[in-house]
């Protein structure tokens, strides 16, 4: 009896919480008007601190669409707008500094993209809230592709 409630427990129950710690990435989401979006365990970043970690080779990943990416990007900016734990993991290890911008502080994308990274077990997580308009404003260089 024991063993078929133990295997109950394992083959029944732990993809439900499995499931269930993917779904919750959304209540580590709140907005507000007027100061746009933050989010839960992520660290919320100005552009001055994003470039300091883009100095030191931080990974960067643009959570704009692909077509947005190409039309420029911060250097070295990885696009993952459809964003999974694969395609993330291919990208950046998830013991290791991770940003995540998209086109300002009304965009959705990025805070999102942190949120899930962060129940995917990622613990480095930034949020640079102003995104590509607030790198661009202060004045540092994007990236086209060619």
């Amino acid at each position: 009896m024991k063993r078929f409630v133990l295997g109950f427990v394992v083959l029944f129950l732990a993809p439900v919480a499995a499931a269930q710690a993917q779904t919750d990435w959304s209540t580590l989401v709140t907005a507000s008007v007027s100061s746009g979006f933050a989010v839960e365990g992520a660290t919320t970043i100005d552009a001055g601190t994003a470039k300091s970690l883009h100095d030191r080779g931080v990974t960067f990943i643009d959570s704009r669409s692909t077509r947005r990416w190409k039309q420029g990007h911060i250097p070295g900016a990885s696009s993952l707008y459809a964003i999974t734990e694969a395609a993330l993991m291919e990208i950046v290890g998830k013991d290791e500094e991770v940003v995540f911008y998209c086109g300002g502080t009304d965009c959705s994308l990025s805070p999102n993209a942190c949120a899930r990274a962060l129940t995917w077990g990622y613990e480095k997580v930034y949020y640079f809230a102003e995104g590509k308009p607030g790198w661009e404003a202060a004045g540092y260089p994007l990236e086209k592709p060619e």
